[in-house]
This record gives structure tokens, C-alpha cells and sequence, in this order.
């Protein structure tokens, strides 16, 4: 406009002040422009500087795209790439320090208030009362002495006014009906374990507790009622029992965890199994529980392999109860055991443990434990906590290896059928007590000497084949996977790595598992229906359990896979290179021929053999024992 003043050119004048009306007409604008442009820098600064300096796409007079879409698209891509910054290892370890930590600080504070609680309310007489009762036990002894009946006596008035100064005891039973006077005694909640190896006797505690808990396993050995006369355990029932519901069973051979189980209801049961591996409890978990029970441990952590042997001894005769060459076998495969390095520490770091179970009698376990003693130092002996003895004494109890001796020889012909209840409970406890392997030594041909159905030749069977009864059990159940896992399935087996969907480890399923070079990797798929954000801190849960038990987990959510394959597998092949899981060109270059799961067995065979020879030259008879 002044340039047109300037130059007296009205036409341009006026155009010119037609453009200044039009752009003041457009301040409301303006000023709306500069108002929205400030409320989106906000939340999103970059957008609004590339709008007021109108760059690249966002100069042109309409928007490149739907706003509403990529505003919605770029709130979704910034939180994906927040949770993504969060590695779900880190989380893990930081939640388990936090909780061992707050663990530890409950139970100092648990532990400080209880013992000032018992403090205050405890007596000076009480005090008395209880360190008088501690030295009559002491003076008791082994209760061979003439005071015994008197200090028993002592310990008995003692225990009445001392009791409420310890708020949990813990002894048998025997030294129940010795310090506690039904009459006085009470306690709020008295707890039976191994129910099922008490007879009617434990009934003394239920009378002792206005509430009771029995924990047992009717599957388990039972009481045997060993020296009873049937007429007069008869005899009392008649006389004492009438009116009591199922009277004849409490005859001295029904367990007190069976009499309770029949007269109460409500029972609790236990399934997941933390003792064995697989291969070892899959025989007691087919026999007694119908395959109901959940191993939880990973075998794959377990340097002794197999996990279960099965070891004929030939030309065995049976003296009695007592089968000598076996007992010389299995004396000396421990003793074999022992020299091998694979032997010396078990996984958590402790002396490995061996276990030895006559499956006829106590005789067989005698002469093992005389022949082992003869060979073994006492040091050594003690060091590996060796004990020989029967399904009952061995209840409740475990090793790491465990030896089961069959006793039974052959005759010529098919041996009796044994599939009684009694033995069924037998053989359950003894196959469930080695933690990381199990031998079964017998003199036995399976298929002359046994029975289909035998107890004798199901243990042997599963023994030389632990994996029959999983994959009968794996053909009857059904495999589920998601998209999300078969996306990762194919990537890993494109990679050349062996996996197994929907592994079976308790009531839930790992999702895959990876498999080389005797190790395990468990993948988990987070964000399919089966993994919701909802359950994340259920399956943290689970997984820390399992980690305990010795699996390694790798996590992997679908909110970073799908939108970068690669890079949320890379952590994944990161850890299998770190286990030294490898494809399966590699692994099969890295396992020899020879099943290197069986060089161990071998090597512990050749030297049990020279043993053997070395003992019987030793002898000068031929005998070891």
C-alpha cells in the first residue's frame, strides 16, 4: 500500500487494501491457531512445531492422514516402546529380592514379638517347670534305668506346668502319652504327620487338640499290626466299640490317617510333586495316583543320567530272605558310585546321597549295609548319609540315588503274582524316594519269570523305558497352542532348534521348550488369550517357583513381537547361545554316538565288576559276604 501511495497507482491501492481487510479478517483464526497449537504441544511437541512451521507434509492445507488415527497409533507405539524399555528379567529378580527381603523382615518381626510375647506371659514357675522337665529327659536316657518309672513320673507333672511355656511341640507319639495328662492337657491345634504309618494308637493326640489336621497318604506303607492276636483286638472292638461307625476296621491295621479320612471328609489333596524327576516318580504317579500327581522339577538340571536303571544280576540263589549276589551287586555299584566325580555333589551343592531298599524283607537290607560297611570308611559312609532298609523305614524320607534291591530270584517257572494292596503301597514308597536316580536291581528275566501286571515286572519295565507311561499319558491328552506360539515355534525351528509345545510342568503348561545338549530352555508367550496382562503377575509367580526347582525361563510379549520379530528374539537366541543350546546341526555334532546318557551307568558297571572280582579274591572263598 505505500508503495502504490508512492507511485499514485490507485488500482494497485485498492487491491492491496482488499488483501489487508481479507488477512485482518483472519486474526480469529490466528489467534484459534496459536490456542490449539499450544494445547498440542502439551502431549505431542514435535507435531505441533512441524505444524506452525509447516514441514514437510504438515505445510500442505489439509492433514497428510486421519489425525485421529495416528494420534491414536502414536499414544499405542509410545506405550509399546515403554513396556519394551522394561526387561521382565530385571523386573523378576528385582521382585524376588524385594520379596525374600520383606520374607526375612516378617519373619524377624514374627520371631521377636512371639518370643516377647512368651516372655512376659511366662512364669517363674513355668521357667522352672521346663528346665526340670528338659533335665528329667535327659536323665531318662534310653530308659534302661531303675529310676526311669519315677522320672517319668517327674517329667509327666513337670510337663503340666510347663506346657503353656512353649506355644508348639513337636515329638512321636510315645513321648506324647508319656508328658501329656489327657485330662489337663489342651492344645488349640494338634497336627498328626505320617498319619498313615500310626495305627489306632495316635488316637491318644486327637484327644489332646480341640482341633486336629492329618496329613498322610493312604497310598503309602500302612501299619502292620505285627505280634497283635486278632481274637483279642476282636475281643475289645465288641466289648468297647458299639456304636462307632466302621468299629471293625480299628483292628491295629488301619492307619489313624485312614480311620480319619473315613470318619471326617474334607480332605485336602496334594499334587505337585517337588522330590523326584519325571522319569522317577512316573511309576508311583501311574501305579497308585492315576497319573494325577504334577512333577514340577526339571530333569535336565540333573547331571546323573539315566535317571532310572534297570540292572539284572545272573546267577543269583535266594538263602532265606536274604539273595547274596544281589546284595554284593548293589554294595558294589555304590561303592563304584562313589569314586565317580558325578557322584560327589548333587545340584544344590550338598554330598550326594545314597539310599537302599530291600523290597523282600529286612534281611536283604542288613547284609547290604554289613557288605557296605566292610568297604566303605565310616567317614565316607556318613558323608554321603547312606541307610539301607525297608519301604517303611524309608517313608517320609529321601535320597539322591536310591537302590531298590528285588530280592526275589527265579524258580523255573512264572513267580506268583504280586499286585496285592500291601505291596502296592510298598513299591509306591520305594520308587518314590530317589530324587535324581533310581536302580533297580533284580535277578529276574521279565518276560519268563513275571506276569504281565506283576508289580515286580511293571518296576523293571519302567526302569529299562521311563518315557512309555509319559508318552501313553502325552498320546491321551490334547495340545493347544496359540497363534501368537506357533509364530515363535516356526522361528525357532527355522533356526534348527529342537522344541516341544505345551511341556507339561505341574497343573500348567510352559508354553515351548527348547531343547540341546542335555539343557532346557522354557519360553513363555506373554499377551495370547492363555497370557493375558491381567495374569502377568500370576505367571511371575509361577515362573519363580519353577526357577527354584532349576528351570530357566525366556519371555516374550506379543506387544514387541509383532511389531519387531527380530528384535524380540533376539534376548531369546541370546540365552540359548548362553545355555549352549545350539540348532540341531550343531547339537548333533556336539552328542556323541556312543548315548553319552549311558557312559556314566557303564563306567560305574566296569568298576562295581572289579570290585567284585578284587572282594572275592580278598575272601579267598569267593564269598564278599
Amino acid at each position: 500500500m505505500y508503495d502504490a501511495v508512492r507511485r499514485l497507482d490507485r488500482e494497485d491501492y485498492r487491491k492491496q487494501y482488499s488483501r489487508l481487510i481479507e488477512i485482518h479478517s483472519h486474526t480469529k483464526d490466528l489467534h484459534r491457531r496459536r490456542e490449539l497449537l499450544s494445547l498440542l504441544e502439551l502431549a505431542a511437541p514435535a507435531w505441533a512445531v512441524a505444524i506452525q512451521t509447516r514441514s514437510g507434509v504438515h505445510g500442505q492445507a489439509t492433514p497428510p492422514g486421519d489425525p485421529t488415527q495416528a494420534w491414536i497409533w502414536r499414544q499405542l507405539h509410545d506405550e509399546l516402546e515403554k513396556r519394551a524399555s522394561v526387561s521382565l528379567e530385571d523386573l523378576q529378580s528385582s521382585i524376588e529380592k524385594c520379596t525374600e527381603q520383606i520374607r526375612l523382615t516378617t519373619v524377624d518381626l514374627i520371631d521377636n514379638r512371639a518370643w516377647a510375647f512368651q516372655a512376659d506371659r511366662t512364669s517363674l514357675s513355668q521357667r522352672q517347670a521346663l528346665i526340670g522337665w528338659l533335665d528329667t529327659i535327659r536323665k531318662i536316657g534310653k530308659g534302661t534305668g531303675i529310676r526311669v518309672p519315677r522320672l517319668r513320673a517327674e517329667a509327666a507333672q513337670q510337663m503340666s506346668d510347663c506346657r503353656g511355656a512353649v506355644p508348639v511341640w513337636i515329638m512321636p507319639l510315645s513321648r506324647v502319652v508319656e508328658n501329656f495328662d489327657p485330662r489337663k492337657s489342651r492344645f488349640d491345634v494338634v497336627i498328626i504327620d505320617e498319619a498313615s504309618q500310626s495305627d489306632v494308637m495316635a488316637l491318644v493326640a486327637f484327644y489332646l487338640g480341640k482341633k486336629v489336621v492329618v496329613v498322610g497318604d493312604h497310598e503309602q506303607v500302612s501299619p502292620s499290626a505285627v505280634g497283635q492276636e486278632v481274637a483279642v483286638v476282636q475281643n475289645l472292638i465288641d466289648q468297647f466299640l458299639q456304636g462307632i461307625p466302621n468299629a471293625h476296621l480299628y483292628d491295629g491295621q488301619t492307619s489313624v490317617y485312614d480311620l480319619a479320612r473315613q470318619s471326617f471328609g474334607g480332605t485336602i489333596r496334594l499334587v505337585e510333586h517337588f522330590r523326584c524327576v519325571t522319569e522317577v516318580i512316573q511309576f508311583s504317579n501311574d501305579l497308585s495316583y492315576f497319573g494325577d500327581i504334577k512333577p514340577l522339577r526339571d530333569s535336565s538340571r540333573v547331571v546323573l543320567r539315566p535317571h532310572t536303571i534297570s540292572f539284572r544280576v545272573s546267577g543269583s540263589t535266594k538263602d532265606g530272605k536274604v539273595n547274596r549276589q544281589e546284595a554284593e551287586v548293589v554294595a558294589s555299584l555304590i561303592t563304584a558310585a562313589i569314586e565317580q566325580p558325578e557322584y560327589q555333589i548333587n545340584e544344590f551343592r550338598d554330598r550326594t546321597s545314597f539310599g537302599v531298599v530291600s523290597l523282600v524283607g529286612e534281611d536283604q537290607a542288613l547284609e547290604i549295609d554289613q557288605l557296605l560297611h566292610s568297604h566303605i570308611p565310616p567317614e565316607v559312609y556318613d558323608r554321603h548319609r547312606i541307610l539301607c532298609g525297608t519301604p517303611a523305614q524309608f517313608q517320609g524320607d529321601e535320597r539322591d540315588v536310591m537302590f531298590l534291591s528285588m530280592v526275589d530270584t527265579p524258580t523255573g517257572g512264572p513267580l506268583p503274582f504280586r499286585d496285592q494292596q500291601m505291596f502296592k503301597q510298598r513299591y509306591n514308597v520305594a520308587a518314590s524316594r530317589a530324587r535324581d536316580q533310581m536302580w533297580v536291581i533284580h535277578s529276574l528275566n521279565v518276560q519268563t519269570d513275571l506276569r504281565t501286571g506283576d508289580l515286580r515286572r511293571r518296576l523293571i519295565e519302567h526302569a529299562q523305558d521311563p518315557n512309555a507311561l509319559l508318552r501313553i499319558l502325552e498320546d491321551k491328552e490334547r495340545r493347544t497352542e496359540s497363534s501368537f506360539e506357533r509364530e515363535v515355534l516356526r522361528r525357532l525351528v527355522r533356526a534348527g532348534f529342537r522344541v516341544t509345545p505345551q511341556w507339561k510342568v505341574g497343573a500348567r503348561r510352559i508354553d515351548l521348550v527348547v531343547e540341546g545338549n542335555g539343557k532346557r530352555l522354557a519360553v513363555e508367550c506373554d499377551g495370547d488369550r492363555f497370557h493375558p496382562h491381567e495374569k502377568l503377575g500370576e505367571d511371575m509367580e509361577r515362573q519363580a517357583v519353577l526357577e527354584r526347582l532349576g528351570w530357566i525361563f525366556a519371555r516374550i510379549r506379543g506387544s514387541v513381537y509383532f511389531r519387531d520379530p527380530d528384535r524380540a528374539m533376539k534376548s531369546v537366541f541370546e540365552k540359548l547361545q548362553h545355555l549352549e543350546i545350539f540348532p540341531s546341526e550343531e547339537f548333533a555334532e556336539s552328542v556323541a554316538p556312543s548315548a553319552p546318557s549311558n557312559e556314566l551307568t557303564e563306567r560305574v558297571s566296569r568298576r562295581a565288576e572289579q570290585l567284585r572280582q578284587e572282594w572275592s579274591a580278598g575272601n579267598g572263598n569267593g564269598n564278599a559276604a
